[in-house]
């Protein structure tokens, strides 16, 4: 049953119009249900909360785009099914929205095992852009580095393909601190670092990473880590009491310095 009452007041378009944005899926759990009922259940919901929870969702006028816990992006089409059903083209998937507000989106994905299933939900917080400096995490310059290079970069390019790493990553961790979530996962980061309680360490360059990966080869890749080395300690770590916010300070810090020093 949805929860939503003005989920049943708007009509079709207003409906997508309120889905369309960036957000995060900072939680994974689901309806009421009998522990019994759940046990056969519990391998398939780990299967989907390491696909969904603490990742983005970016809902376009057509398209519905998720990310793995790699920050790799799988792109669907999507329609509505009145008045509140969300059916993605190419997937197994037909989401129920079971609240719709203008920070938070909760959608219900049926699962089945044999003779029981339950209602995974799917709880997501909007990346309003009027609170990030205008960007939301679909925005072009925050995920440019997502694009393989087709040829060798510059060392402008190969800067800004870094900047834009360390600004999405910045925001990602604005975002989710303000959201719900209560615990992030380092490894959704391709950047070659450490985190500490109150401080960030620089680990050794690794040619088989997914930071290298990001680049055109191991030359552009390394050239792009020497960045991080030389600007690394160039600011003063920020004195933030909240981890995750001195983690993104001290990214958009080192974004910031990078694109001051090197230019055309």
């Amino acid at each position: 049953m949805n929860t939503d009452r003005d989920l049943q007041a708007r009509t079709p378009r207003q409906t997508e119009k309120k889905l369309q944005g960036s957000w995060v899926v900072y939680k994974v759990g689901t309806r009421e249900a009998a522990e019994d009922r759940l046990k056969p259940l519990q391998d398939t919901l780990s299967r989907l909360r390491n696909r969904f929870e603490l990742t983005a969702l970016t809902i376009g006028p057509r398209l519905f785009i998720t990310e793995d816990s790699t920050g790799k992006q799988q792109q669907r089409t999507w329609q509505l099914l009145p008045p509140d059903m969300i059916e993605t083209k190419g997937g197994a998937e037909l989401f129920e929205i079971v609240s719709l507000s203008d920070s938070i989106l909760t959608l219900s994905l049926r699962i089945d095992n044999k003779r029981t299933h339950a209602d995974a939900l799917l709880a997501c917080y909007r990346v309003d852009p009027e609170r990030y400096e205008g960007k939301d995490l679909a925005h072009a310059s925050l995920n440019q580095w997502r694009q393989h290079p087709q040829q060798p970069e510059t060392p402008v390019q190969i800067a800004s393909r870094l900047t834009s790493l360390l600004r999405y990553d910045a925001l990602y961790l604005e975002v989710l601190n303000n959201s719900n979530s209560d615990y992030f996962n380092t490894r959704r980061f391709h950047l070659p670092f450490s985190y500490y309680n109150g401080g960030m360490g620089l680990k050794d360059f690794d040619p088989a990473s997914q930071f290298a990966a990001l680049f055109y080869d191991g030359r552009d890749a390394e050239k792009a880590y020497g960045l991080l080395k030389e600007y690394f300690n160039t600011r003063p770590y920020p004195r933030i009491e909240n981890y995750m916010q001195a983690y993104a300070g001290f990214m958009k810090n080192l974004a910031e310095v990078i694109e001051l020093n090197v230019h055309e």
